[in-house]
């Protein structure tokens, strides 16, 4: 994987979350107004200001009124630490939810049961109620995030798994637990209209998102006893072996190996909500994306996951019944032809620079692409025989290659979304004017512009992802 040498090499801007100031009243505030419609917050030492003026009392409720005088205020102390929640998640509560999870999917409780994970679980959860700050944000986030609440217990769980798969010391499967738990409590202080907004983000928007790493790792920092694996793990949970993670674009050897067991977990935890649930399909359609990125994870991470799913018993049957399979494949050829020459005329454009150009802002977009070439080259999906196989298969009506077709069209899928994850980023980059080479930004708005078949057009819709959502957000590299 390319890489720019610089030491300053990264694809993010460093300073992620430097306008995070546990001091100021953010959008955590409005949560806890919210929370106490249903949960009772209450102030439980004077709240002044940092200069000193008195702006709650002790006792009294965290209502809107209430905080009219927080919001954007400066304070002497962390909201956080001068209010209270009644009945608040605590470790029986959360051990309850969890079993709720697993009683809604009856793939995840056979798992949970093969590798008997109760007492290992009930350990966790009593290891969780240690923490009263902890207890606090996963509270919050359950009232008002409950979509990331319980992916935040998919991932935990999973996390967990993978982790005692790995014979992993029990402190260390205790650190990846809170760590999976804990990954998104960033995002209670970033600003609900961009969390909800459905029109396209900016890039200043995508950065005030990809904050909630920094922001997570901050909050876990200020929790007393709390091991430091804790904090560097959700930290480092969106980045990536090959370079192409935030906040700093780190690779494999500077990661820590609880974050990326973090990080494959929430990725896949993402895909199946996204992506495979709402259509259908099982826990095993996972196996083929977890296949086309196993560069972007540790390979032991990714072996052991595998394996777990592998020994699971997953049913194989596909989505895709026997007599709709002849028009499945003919819509697949076509967009694999397609999704074939989007990537040939991006090859052609990254490629045509150079690596000598001493851009690393160009280079973070070749490593891109360089991901995208290495999971297609070892999917096979693109070789020149491939649609000759595929029309094969329609044409002598083979039944036992269906299954096997299914798994590919989820391979080309996984191509579409970093596809057009690789476009976005070129659009923004375009658009910054930051280009060293104003041929280079001239060539890249030339993609930008360029128009994509009504087919091409037709896939992409198909199989859009939403990136807020997915796990695996626009990296900015302005």
């Amino acid at each position: 994987m390319l890489r720019d040498s610089s030491k300053s090499s990264s694809n993010v801007n460093n300073n992620l979350g430097s306008h995070y100031d546990p001091l100021e009243a953010d959008a955590y505030t409005l949560h806890l107004a919210k929370v106490n419609d249903t949960r009772h917050v209450i102030a439980s030492d004077d709240i002044y200001n940092s200069q000193g003026l008195l702006l709650v009392k002790k006792g009294a409720p965290i209502t809107a009124m209430a905080t009219r005088a927080i919001v954007n205020i400066k304070l002497l102390h962390p909201i956080e630490k001068c209010i209270t929640i009644n009945d608040e998640i605590d470790g029986a509560q959360l051990q309850k939810d969890f079993i709720a999870v697993m009683h809604e999917d009856d793939i995840l409780q056979s798992i949970h049961d093969r590798y008997n994970l109760n007492i290992l679980l009930h350990d966790q959860c009593l290891s969780y109620q240690s923490y009263p700050l902890l207890r606090q944000k996963i509270t919050v986030l359950a009232e008002r995030m409950p979509e990331a609440y319980s992916r935040s217990l998919y991932c935990a769980w999973l996390a967990m798994l993978i982790a005692k798969e790995m014979r992993l010391p029990g402190q260390d499967i205790n650190a990846v637990f809170l760590g999976a738990l804990a990954h998104d409590i960033g995002m209670l202080h970033i600003n609900p209209e961009i969390l909800n907004k459905s029109s396209a983000l900016t890039a200043e928007e995508w950065r005030q998102i990809q904050a909630h790493v920094v922001i997570g790792q901050k909050i876990l920092a200020s929790i007393d006893g709390l091991p430091a694996q804790v904090n560097l793990a959700v930290l480092e949970h969106h980045e990536r072996c090959d370079g192409t993670g935030y906040p700093t674009g780190k690779v494999e050897s500077e990661l820590s190996l609880l974050g990326q067991i973090i990080a494959l977990a929430d990725s896949v935890i993402a895909v199946y909500h996204n992506r495979f649930k709402p259509h259908g399909r099982s826990w095993r359609d996972v196996i083929p994306v977890i296949q086309m990125n196993n560069q972007a994870y540790f390979y032991r991470n990714y072996e052991v996951l595998v394996t777990i799913l592998r020994r699971s018993e997953l049913p194989q049957l596909g989505v895709v019944v026997g007599d709709e399979m002849p028009d499945f494949i003919e819509k697949f050829i076509q967009q694999q032809a397609d999704m074939k020459s989007r990537f040939k005329r991006f090859e052609k454009l990254l490629l045509s620079f150079g690596f000598t150009h001493g851009d690393r802002k160009l280079h973070a977009l070749q490593n891109v692409f360089f991901h995208i070439a290495t999971a297609i080259n070892g999917s096979g999906i693109f070789q020149d025989n491939y649609a000759e196989w595929l029309e094969q298969v329609k044409q002598q009506c083979q039944t036992k290659a269906y299954r096997e077709v299914e798994d590919a069209y989820l391979m080309l899928e996984e191509v579409s979304f970093h596809l057009q994850r690789l476009s976005r980023m070129i659009q923004i980059y375009a658009a910054s004017g930051n280009c060293k080479d104003k041929t280079v930004q001239l060539a890249l708005e030339a993609e930008i512009n360029t128009k994509e078949s009504p087919a091409s057009s037709t896939d992409v819709q198909e199989t859009h992802i939403d990136e807020k959502r997915d796990d695996r957000e626009i990296v900015i590299i302005e």
